[in-house]
């Protein structure tokens, strides 16, 4: 946003949730039956294989829908047999009498629920299935899409962190970004997809948690239908989600986004009134703990959105450097030893150093760099088009072939004059996006803005309205058919100053907006 504008760079369906019943369990001591029915695309592993959104056993691993012998002591196999299909993410967690587990606990995203992995001796379990990301999902994203299981009791489907998960430690800070066990995700604290939290897998009474086993593979997320792929060479498999989601809900939801100031503040605003929180929560990368309050946020089902306000390379740092104004500096910054240029890397390799821990943590970051393209304001923006898409590549190469983040999905965020010379291709390219601040209590859609960013981003790339002041209306959104992805409102005082609380009341209760609650999982 323009410093004019006063910028400092100044959901959705309820989770349906339905009690799916497990049949025909049979017990057979000393030997292991797998059962399943069927193949089809979006089925989860249940015999031994973490469920989506169980919590992972720890001390060893738990055969997740296993029986034990009444009495208390564990089979070394037993058999499990489903006949059930899971439709639009509902979630069966049944417990039969006796000690005998019978609990089953899976999200899943249109997909049949198979027998998946067989549970071995020992607890070792087989590998299961996948769960579809169909790109054509519809319904503000509730059905979920299951999640990696990964090996070793990391963190399950639906953000749920398990203990020993490792932690990121956010540069300049100490902090850390740690998955701590069960505070968030599938449920848990923050309210993400799901509403409760999980118990798949858990023992019978008398019951005793299988030791020495392995996790079973299965639970990966597929991307199966989606034909979306991120400009990022081997992008991670969540960056794969990430982008497939966004592409599904373009022109059928619009996701809704929160900038923070450096707290929880403005989101808490939001929840507080509204009881939603965004699903997208915004950062500027170079405060303290950004990497973490992403982590945690994607851990409770939300997205993440870096901006940077980076000052010009031969000033200081920050939103006053990034207004300065100097003759010749993109030159400076690209012309390899120049002090310019030792400045412009660190901070590229700052930045990219924040995504890469968020990277570690299996997270997903939407990266707006150089934001406001077109506009007069910043340093990066001040010398015309041909220098911002130099600026734009020489940071690309730089953020990936350098680095190695593979979890950035790249937004072009254009102001509200979207102008197609600062375009630098569709191959540098995921995400359209422009910006504009409408006066207080103004809701319109800004469709002529979106129009122009249309034609040059095209019909089919997703396009977001990457800052705004006040909401925007979905009635007026949708009677417009300005199909904004998402929007983002500033941090405060816009949340609190320049809508009302009804106004947001409205919008995030609005069966067309998606809160963090409808986010599918897409881990």
């Amino acid at each position: 946003m323009s410093s004019s504008a006063s910028h400092a760079s100044p959901q959705a369906h309820a989770r349906r949730s339905r009690l799916v019943h497990v049949t025909g369990f049979l017990l057979i001591a000393g030997s292991l039956v797998a059962c399943s029915n069927g193949g089809s695309p979006g089925t989860h592993s249940v015999g031994g294989g973490q469920p989506i959104g169980a919590a992972s056993a720890t001390g060893g691993v738990l055969p997740a829908a296993g029986t034990t012998t009444s009495g208390g002591a564990t089979t070394a196999g037993g058999t499990v047999s489903t006949t059930g299909q899971l439709t639009g993410g509902t979630t069966a967690a049944t417990t039969s009498n006796g000690g005998t587990v019978a609990s089953i606990d899976v999200t899943a995203s249109g997909g049949t629920l198979s027998g998946g992995g067989t549970s071995a001796g020992g607890g070792v379990s087989g590998s299961g299935g996948s769960v579809t990301v169909d790109a054509g999902l519809g319904g503000g994203g509730h059905s979920g899409t299951g999640g990696t299981s990964s090996s070793g009791g990391a963190a399950g489907t639906g953000g749920m962190s398990t203990a020993g998960e490792s932690a990121a430690i956010d540069a300049g800070t100490g902090s850390h970004a740690d998955a701590s066990a069960g505070n968030s995700g599938g449920g848990g604290t923050g309210g993400n997809t799901g509403g409760t939290t999980r118990t798949g897998g858990a023992t019978g009474t008398g019951g005793t948690t299988a030791t020495g086993g392995t996790t079973a593979t299965g639970g990966a997320t597929s991307t199966a239908g989606c034909t979306a792929v991120p400009v990022t060479p081997n992008a991670t498999q969540q960056a794969r989600n990430v982008l497939c989601y966004l592409y599904s809900q373009y022109g059928n939801h619009i996701l809704s986004g929160q900038e923070e100031g450096g707290s929880d503040l403005e989101v808490n605003y939001i929840f507080t009134n509204t009881g939603k929180y965004p699903a997208i929560r915004a950062f500027e990368a170079n405060s303290d703990g950004a990497a973490t309050r992403c982590l945690t946020y994607w851990n409770a089902g939300g997205l993440c959105m870096f901006g940077y306000h980076m000052g010009a390379p031969g000033t200081a740092d920050g939103y006053a450097g990034s207004q300065t104004k100097i003759a010749g500096e993109i030159d400076k910054a690209l012309t390899a030893g120049s002090n310019e240029n030792t400045v412009f890397n660190q901070r590229l390799d700052a930045i990219a150093n924040r995504m890469l821990m968020v990277q570690a943590g299996n997270g997903v970051v939407i990266y707006r760099p150089f934001h406001e393209a077109g506009g007069t304001w910043f340093w990066w923006s001040m010398e015309g088009g041909a220098q911002y898409v130099r600026l734009w590549k020489y940071a690309f190469d730089r953020v990936i072939n350098t680095n190695g983040v593979k979890n950035a999905l790249w937004l072009l965020p254009y102001d509200g004059s979207p102008d197609a010379s600062f375009y630098p291709g569709k191959e540098y390219v995921d995400i359209g996006g422009a910006d504009n601040y409408n006066k207080a209590y103004d809701y319109s859609p800004m469709t002529s803005i979106f129009t122009a960013a249309r034609t040059i981003f095209g019909t089919t790339m997703p396009i977001a309205l990457h800052e705004c002041g006040p909401v925007v209306d979905p009635d007026q959104l949708q009677s417009s058919k300005t199909n904004w992805v998402f929007f983002s409102i500033w941090t405060q005082p816009y949340p609190e100053q320049y809508s009302t609380v009804a106004e947001l009341q409205k919008v995030y209760s609005s069966s067309y907006v998606v809160s963090r609650d409808g986010v599918p999982n897409l881990k």
